[in-house]
């Protein structure tokens, strides 16, 4: 328990040094903010509220820019995680799996989603509305479509 709050902690500060190296901005979205929530809730364990998909797909801009932060740090995660599993043995890839799956939940809950299920609710819905693409312009993420 307490390697996996100290793993989420020492993601969130090395997620600050990741995108210093990065030269093309404009395709970037900007590291997760350290505004007061993603402060107070950094490294801790945090109950992840049940999401329930809204009615339409249209999102704030809050939810856009958590989004983007979220994106960033996942795929941070993802890289930290793929270097653990594959030197894990057979037999402890599945719980690390598992773990990953729970870390996964807690960075996205920490920068403000409803855990993972709002984060693939906004990647496979909401990208796809026109009415979002100004304001995940705006954080960053360049939609095709």
């Amino acid at each position: 328990m307490k390697t996996k709050v100290s793993l989420i902690a020492m993601l969130l500060v090395s997620s600050f040094c990741f995108l210093a190296c990065n030269e093309d901005d404009d395709l970037t979205p900007d590291m997760p903010h350290a505004n007061k929530a993603a402060t107070v809730n950094a490294g801790q364990m945090v109950e992840i509220p049940k999401f329930v998909a809204p009615t339409n797909a249209n999102i704030s801009a809050l939810k856009a820019r958590q989004y983007a932060d979220a994106s960033v740090a996942l795929v941070l995660l993802g890289q930290q995680w793929s270097l653990r599993i594959e030197k894990a043995p057979d037999q402890e890839k599945i719980k690390i799996l598992s773990a990953y799956e729970r870390a996964r939940d807690q960075v996205c809950a920490n920068l403000g989603l409803a855990g993972i299920a709002e984060y693939n609710w906004i990647t496979t819905v909401a990208m796809n509305s026109e009415d979002n693409q100004d304001l995940f312009a705006k954080v960053g993420i360049k939609v095709s479509q």
